[in-house]
C-alpha cells in the first residue's frame, strides 16, 4: 500500500510540474461578395473578380490581441486598412469588425490581403506602414521592400518559437459578432466567416484576388 501511495503521490507531482499547453491563437475571417441582384455569396482565395464588383471583408479576434489588415494593390501600393485591438461587437472572449463593402476599381492585377492577428502590438509594422505613405517615390520603394520582408517574417517579430500555421477553409460559414447570431449557418450574410487561421504567438492568413 505505501508502494501504491508514494506512486500515486509522484503521479501528482510530476502533473503538477508539468508546464500546461499553450493554447493556439486563432482568429476566423471571410471574404463575402454581392451580386448585382444583392445575392450574396463566398468569395474563396485565388477567385477572379472583375472591375466594379462588390467585397466585404469580416474578421474575428481574440480580446487582448492586436488584429491587422496589410494591403498589396494591383499596381503594388500598399496600404494599412486595419490596425486594432478593439472592433465593433465585444464580449469577453472574441472581437468582431469589418471593413464594410468595398469595390474593385479599374486597375486589373492581383490584389492581396494579408490578415494578422498577434498577442503582441506590432509597432515596427506600424511604423512601416506610417513611413510609406509619408515617403515621396524614391523612398516609397524602399520602404515597400521592407513591408514586404516584414511580411514574410512575421514570427521573428515576436518569439523566435513562434510559428506560423496554415489558413484552413470551414465547412460551413458561421456568424459574426455577438448580435448577428440569428442566421443560420447554411445561411450566407454580410457578417459571415469562412476561414480560420491559427498560430502561437502570432498568426497570419494571406487572401488574393484576382482582378481580371
Amino acid at each position: 500500500m505505501k508502494i501504491l501511495a508514494i506512486s500515486i503521490i509522484a503521479s501528482l507531482v510530476v502533473a503538477l510540474a508539468a508546464p500546461a499547453t499553450a493554447q493556439p491563437l486563432t482568429f476566423h475571417y471571410g471574404f463575402i461578395g454581392q451580386h448585382d441582384n444583392q445575392q450574396l455569396y463566398v468569395i474563396e482565395d485565388g477567385a477572379a473578380l472583375a472591375s466594379g464588383a462588390k467585397l466585404k471583408l469580416n474578421f474575428e479576434y481574440p480580446e487582448g490581441n492586436w488584429f491587422y489588415v496589410c494591403y498589396l494593390s494591383s499596381t503594388d501600393e500598399y496600404a494599412l486598412l486595419y490596425a486594432s485591438n478593439k472592433g465593433l461587437e465585444t464580449n469577453e472572449q472574441i472581437i468582431f469588425d469589418t471593413l464594410g463593402w468595398l469595390a474593385l476599381d479599374d486597375n486589373v492585377g492581383t490584389e492581396t490581403f494579408t490578415l494578422i492577428s498577434s498577442e503582441a502590438r506590432l509597432e515596427k509594422l506600424e511604423t512601416l506602414f506610417d513611413n510609406y505613405s509619408k515617403a515621396g517615390d524614391k523612398s516609397r520603394k524602399r520602404f515597400a521592400k521592407r513591408i514586404s520582408r516584414a511580411l514574410e517574417d512575421l514570427e521573428k517579430q515576436l518569439e523566435p518559437s513562434g510559428t506560423l500555421k496554415m489558413t484552413q477553409r470551414l465547412e460551413t460559414p458561421i456568424m459574426g459578432g455577438v448580435t448577428f447570431r440569428g442566421v443560420t449557418d447554411e445561411e450566407i450574410s454580410q457578417h459571415s466567416l469562412t476561414h480560420k487561421a491559427s498560430g502561437s504567438k502570432v498568426a497570419n492568413a494571406v487572401f488574393v484576388i484576382q482582378h481580371d
